[in-house]
């Protein structure tokens, strides 16, 4: 698996609204997550207070718990099309959890 981090672009629900975001190369590898690098340059960052949509799972095997940030609504992890995620361990190991619940996304009023 590639390491490193990227920036990747995150789609708001509302289709239009996009901003950067650094991504595990690992993470933007999941083609089930929606990440994508096209037109990210000039992108604002995605604000501090924001919380990302995330799907929350678990391991068949280990039991771990884990999640994974989802970059569009139209992603095949937030569509259920995909119900599998992959998440490494402290280890370094690779464990498959999943799907148990999605958490759409959050954004601070503006003052």
């Amino acid at each position: 698996m590639p390491r490193g981090m990227r920036y990747a672009k995150y789609v708001r629900d509302d289709g239009a609204t996009s901003y950067a975001r650094l991504v595990d190369s690992d993470q933007f590898a999941e083609a089930s997550r929606g990440w994508s690098a096209t037109g990210v340059a000039g992108l604002p960052l995605l604000p501090i207070k924001s919380k990302p949509r995330v799907v929350y799972g678990v391991s068949a095997t280990t039991g771990r718990r884990g999640t994974a940030v989802v970059a569009t609504t139209d992603a095949d992890l937030w569509t259920g099309v995909a119900t599998t995620f992959a998440v490494e361990a402290n280890d370094g190991t690779s464990d498959t959890m999943t799907v148990t619940r999605r958490r759409g996304e959050s954004f601070a009023q503006a003052h």
